[in-house]
């Protein structure tokens, strides 16, 4: 972790933002109002805030009267045009009553197929947090088609984590932990308080996102892997009760070298008057108000590079399983085996071109049913898909999960 960052990127969905009942679509403004609250206190103390938001499509439906998502592509990206402008209102607007001002980024998963444009993307956000704006950022679902997205803000929000070597990404969603187990299945399903290892997780997430959204808890796994991979912490909390934030920072801070992390992560009082706000008091000690998904252990590792960054970045294009025996095998050697052997068992003509452009695109790599590893691969105008060449310790062709490190001698 990054402990001079002071960043946080916090994503809220639209089962956060909306809400349905009787009187049928609406604005859930009281969850809205204490995220705002929250993020004015913690810029106070002072951290630097990114929030992700979903809600464009849900808050599109209420402003059309439709009941549900639109199927239709085109018609899909007209209602993101309605509700992202009636969203950004409503934030400028919240966000002014806390004296804080706002801007808009809209982006695509085509900004990041190049490691430039990646870049100008991290660049603009970071200047937004010098100027001390929030920035607050939404996949540009007006122009994005299904074959080029991120499918769901999950997953932006842990990448634009990784862009800026953030203190922490935290998930807010409908429930308060993540369980063994689908709760509302399996009366059985235990809450999980801190993952210690995201890629030996092994739970059972099926379930739906909601009626206006895309994601499910399968996808906040995948998003904390990615960020676990960077050495980010990740939490997943409840939404409706955005200042249990403080009860991961101050486990964070508990679990940090004093040395290099001095700041207190406890709440001040007289700026979140909120009545649930002003119950979390003397969080230390405490588990936190949530699932946290610790952050990858860096030990005698050297940092996370930049381009290593860039290639957990990258849109994915396919997933590949090496066949050969990996236990005992050095780090450098598996690197070279596993692109060794996406050379030779064609599983490069099967991964799929995003764009009649060249690009790069990021594979998945398995051992068994775990991964191990991302690959960045090239493709060409004719979607021809290649390995980049090789360069001296293959960090930026290839970065191993720290699942790697329980299947060869590292």
């Amino acid at each position: 972790m990054k402990y001079d960052s002071n960043i946080l990127v916090l994503k809220v969905g639209t089962s956060t933002i909306m809400t349905s009942d009787a009187r049928g679509q609406r604005v859930n403004v009281a969850n809205l109002s204490r995220l705002v609250e929250v993020i004015a206190d913690l810029s106070h103390q002072g951290y630097k805030v990114v929030l992700v938001t979903s809600g464009a499509v849900g808050m599109g439906c209420r402003e059309l009267g439709l009941k549900k998502k639109p199927t239709n592509p085109e018609m899909k990206r007209a209602v993101a045009g309605v509700g992202q402008s009636r969203i950004m209102r409503l934030y400028s607007e919240l966000f002014e009553t806390v004296g804080m001002k706002i801007a808009q980024l809209l982006v695509s998963q085509r900004d990041f197929l190049e490691q430039q444009r990646w870049a100008e993307i991290r660049d603009t956000i970071s200047a937004c947090l010098e100027a001390g704006v929030v920035p607050v950022i939404n996949e540009n679902d007006t122009t994005n088609t299904d074959g080029v997205r991120f499918g769901d803000n999950d997953n932006l929000a842990a990448l634009t984590a990784v862009q800026l070597e953030a203190e922490g990404v935290f998930l807010f969603t409908d429930v308060d932990y993540l369980y063994t187990a689908n709760p509302n299945v399996d009366p059985a399903a235990e809450p999980m308080k801190v993952v210690n290892e995201a890629f030996e997780l092994k739970v059972d997430t099926r379930e739906p996102g909601s009626s206006l959204g895309t994601g499910g808890m399968s996808t906040k796994i995948a998003a904390a892997r990615t960020a676990h991979c960077a050495g980010i912490p990740c939490g997943i909390l409840h939404g409706r009760h955005p200042e249990r934030i403080y009860s991961f920072l101050s486990r964070l801070d508990e679990d940090a070298d004093s040395t290099h992390c001095t700041k207190t992560a406890s709440p001040v009082a007289s700026d979140v008057a909120d009545s649930d706000v002003a119950n979390v008091a003397a969080v230390a000690d405490m588990d936190p108000e949530g699932t946290l998904f610790a952050a990858r252990e860096v030990g005698d590792r050297e940092p996370v590079t930049e381009e290593e960054r860039w290639v957990l970045s990258l849109p994915l294009v396919g997933d590949v399983r090496v066949e050969s025996t990996i236990s005992s095998v050095p780090a450098s050697d598996l690197r070279e085996l596993i692109l060794q052997e996406m050379s030779s068992s064609g599983a490069l003509e099967r991964m799929k071109s995003l764009s009649s452009a060249g690009h790069h695109g990021g594979v998945r790599v398995f051992h068994d049913t775990v991964e191990i590893a991302r690959v960045r691969v090239t493709f060409d105008e004719e979607g021809a898909c290649s390995l980049p060449p090789s360069v001296p310790g293959l960090q930026q062709v290839l970065v191993l999960t720290p699942a790697a490190e329980s299947c060869c001698d590292m």
